[in-house]
């Protein structure tokens, strides 16, 4: 099911198919289409069955990528038996079948799951052979179109105060504007984003910073439900989630992370609801994850299917029965933190939070309003076993998303809540690269605002991403020049690096326009600039180094307001190393 809810309208569990036009969209009458392939689940006893297997612990390289090890080393994770992949000899035997072919190889539920050549396919076979435990048939579906309502609203005001537009709302609310501030947009950081379709990517000026600096990544395969065509076709929902982190629209839309880099996954049908979907999750998760990803966003979520045999119940909501909820927390266990919407079924009979949004070491993510209040349509918790859920709130009614006609519009779902989380928390990571996803994650809710009294409706509430920040600042020098009322971090900095620059305590100073110069050990100027300086919650702001051609070296950072004389009590001057 997709999670967001565009305009005014409910996208239910129902089939659907998004037919937005630039200013609005078509009423398509319900119609019944043909029966759909079938699927079955074949459990495996032992994924690695087969005389030519060739994959082993101590050679992780042959199946993760450097940058995947590379975020387990740092959390000190170690490669198991779940990194394995299903075996090749395995896949062979079961496409040598008349009447099967392998559609997905799932290597954490070390399963696979076949698709009937013909409608005369026999399953009977297939438990005879030596490494299936169990086979579990997937029903045969039936496909049916229903009317589309209008699924936006005109904007109301496309500038702000600011140059973020309607962005700076949601940014504020989780108070991620002072890591802005410091540079920390998601610079570095991957975030995978599964979900049903990203069509506009290619052709929208929201999109055109992200696709021009090459930080748009399309995996080979990557439209898990559509038999790998392209990633850009199916839906628009997959566009208007990224755009809450991704764009960087200036006095239109920034989004909370909009520096990061995105991998983009199909793995929603939005043209039927069906159990297979969660497959489709699941795979793509897992290549997510050997690709090096660090952050997963998934606006879905799963509840009753248009089979009715094939439905949750609200009982299955303990993180251990839903094959994506499992496979959800194995996927935080790698060291990605995990972020997924809440569901939208708050107001209807389903009422509570949707799969997987009940997984274990996952931040589900319910919508409030610019408020702070929580949004009507947002599912409830706890889960079924008593763990608090959803972990926190973002803002998610009256959301701001690129449209596809060029503007920003507004929508309700925490479809747009958890990205809009998602992206703060990529920043609030790249600020503490020494952090495991594990702590971000208890830094995250911990600082929210009901953290000591969590209800079902709010969980722990909205958290202050400033606040997560000063707990993970042990990686931060800010506490190692106590006499000075100023400081500059990291230092020593990387010649291509960003150098950083905060006023401690309650100083009493100008945001605005600074000005700067960076002088060698000499005193002879090489650089000067201007940057702007904010004053949430200290005064700071941030200088890039690449292309000033700093050499290995002391140099004397200088800065001063506009207006201000050299001379003046609120100019500063600080000592930094390029190394």
């Amino acid at each position: 099911m997709i999670a967001g809810r565009p305009g005014l309208n409910r996208v239910k569990r129902s089939i659907r198919v998004a037919m937005v036009l630039a200013m609005g969209c078509h009423q398509v009458p319900s119609v019944w289409a043909q029966i759909g392939p079938q699927h079955v689940l074949v459990e495996l006893n032992d994924k690695t069955w087969g005389d030519t297997y060739g994959f082993d612990l101590d050679h992780p390289e042959a199946f993760l990528s450097q940058r995947s090890l590379q975020r387990r080393n740092r959390q000190r994770l170690a490669v198991d038996s779940l990194d394995l992949p299903v075996s090749l000899d395995i896949i062979d035997a079961l496409n040598a079948s008349k009447d099967w072919e392998v559609l997905h190889a799932s290597k954490w539920m070390s399963s696979v799951v076949l698709i009937a050549r013909d409608s005369t396919a026999d399953t009977s076979w297939l438990g005879d052979l030596p490494f299936v435990a169990r086979v579990k048939s997937m029903p045969r579906l039936r496909t049916r179109i229903d009317p589309i309502k209008e699924v936006v609203e005109a904007p109301k005001n496309l500038v702000s105060a600011t140059e973020y537009g309607l962005g700076w709302t949601p940014l504020t609310q989780l108070h991620a504007e002072p890591l802005h501030a410091l540079g920390f947009q998601g610079q570095g950081m991957w975030i995978g984003v599964l979900d049903a379709g990203f069509q506009g990517i290619p052709d929208l000026d929201a999109f055109k910073t992200l696709r021009e600096s090459d930080r748009l990544i399309v995996p080979e395969g990557g439209n898990v439900a559509h038999g790998g065509s392209s990633v850009f076709q199916h839906s628009r929902h997959g566009a208007s989630i990224l755009g809450t982190m991704a764009c960087h629209w200036p006095d239109s839309l920034i989004g909370t992370a909009p520096q990061a880099t995105y991998v983009l996954y199909v793995t929603e049908d939005v043209t039927m609801e069906r159990l297979l979907e969660e497959e489709h999750w699941i795979v793509a998760a897992e290549d997510a994850d050997a690709r090096g990803v660090d952050l997963l966003n998934t606006s879905l979520g799963y509840s009753v299917f248009d089979d009715s045999l094939s439905n949750h119940a609200v009982g299955e909501l303990n993180g251990a029965t839903a094959r994506i909820s499992v496979a959800s927390a194995i996927a935080a266990s790698r060291g990605m933190l995990v972020v997924t919407s809440a569901g939208n079924n708050g107001d209807d009979p389903w009422h509570f939070i949707t799969f997987p949004a009940d997984a274990r070491d996952v931040i589900a993510v319910g919508a409030v309003n610019a408020l702070g209040e929580h949004a009507w349509f947002s599912g409830y918790g706890p889960s079924s076993d008593g763990r608090v859920k959803p972990e926190v709130m973002a803002h998610g009614a009256s959301a701001a998303y690129p449209r596809f006609d060029g503007r920003v519009g507004t929508g309700n779902g925490t479809s747009f809540a958890s990205p809009i989380l998602c992206g703060a928390a990529a920043c609030l990571w790249q600020a503490h690269p020494l952090a495991t996803a594990s702590e971000v994650r208890d830094a995250i809710i911990r600082s929210s605002h009901m953290f000591n009294n969590p209800s079902p409706s709010m969980g722990h509430g909205i958290p202050d991403f400033w606040l997560a920040h000063q707990w993970l600042q042990a990686s931060l020098p800010l506490e190692n020049e106590p006499s000075s009322p100023w400081v500059l971090f990291p230092n020593p900095v990387s010649p291509q690096g960003t150098l950083r620059w905060m006023a401690r305590g309650d100083l009493e100073l100008n945001s605005g326009q600074w000005h700067w110069n960076i002088s060698n050990a000499l005193g002879q100027e090489m650089v000067r600039g201007e940057t702007s300086g904010w004053s949430l919650p200290r005064l700071g702001g941030h200088v890039d180094l690449a292309g000033m051609d700093l050499r290995p070296g002391t140099y004397v950072f200088s800065l001063r307001p506009e207006g201000e004389a050299v001379d003046s009590h609120q100019a500063w001057s600080g000592v930094f190393i390029v190394q």
